[in-house]
């Protein structure tokens, strides 16, 4: 197994960018709590009313190895820049997918500034490049079925294999003649 963290940003792999992530960075496990209490005046410790996650912040430690000249690293400092900010110079929201959770892909904007600390004679450079995930949620890819309903009385089970509760989207389509005493019936399941 390689000790190597691998990442895509914006569509665009690591490789591709000529980045490494350091061999020190650690994923945040959790965002930042945003608590809401109240401390009652005569009472000890406070009284808690619920909490909500904060966004994620990501703070990738880069280092970018491929460059050979000046010029080099200098255009492989402006494609970060043509991936992090859209044709009129605004931050724009990209996909961070990390090789170590392959199915879950986070949505960064660019946050903070990014100086570069040039290294070996201009051609290497080391930075760290600050985003933010205003959701701080990783979302895997969308789970679609179909099923053709062609006798009375037919059932359907669907279910949600994900870690969150999901709303589920039902759409119908008829293509045969009028339906009549159709029902649909949703539940949960208790696990």
């Amino acid at each position: 197994m390689s000790d190597v963290h691998r990442f895509t940003l914006g569509g665009t792999a690591d490789t591709t960018l000529g980045a490494v992530l350091s061999p020190d960075y650690q994923h945040p496990g959790l965002p930042q709590t945003r608590d809401r209490f109240v401390r009652v005046p005569g009472r000890p410790g406070r009284l808690e009313f619920s909490g909500d996650l904060s966004e994620r912040r990501i703070d990738l430690p880069l280092i970018l190895i491929d460059a050979s000249t000046r010029a080099g690293l200098q255009a492989a400092i402006k494609t970060f820049t043509q991936i992090l900010l859209d044709t009129e110079g605004k931050p724009q929201d990209v996909s961070l997918v990390f090789d170590s959770e392959s199915d879950y892909t986070y949505t960064v904007r660019y946050c903070g500034s990014l100086p570069i600390r040039r290294l070996i004679g201009d051609t290497k450079g080391a930075f760290t490049l600050p985003l933010i995930a205003s959701d701080p949620y990783a979302y895997g890819a969308e789970d679609t079925d179909s099923y053709s309903i062609t006798a009375a009385y037919q059932t359907e089970a669907i279910e949600n294999a994900g870690d969150y509760k999901t709303p589920v989207e039902i759409t119908i389509t008829n293509s045969g003649s009028d339906v009549t005493g159709f029902t649909l019936i949703c539940r949960q399941l208790k696990s």
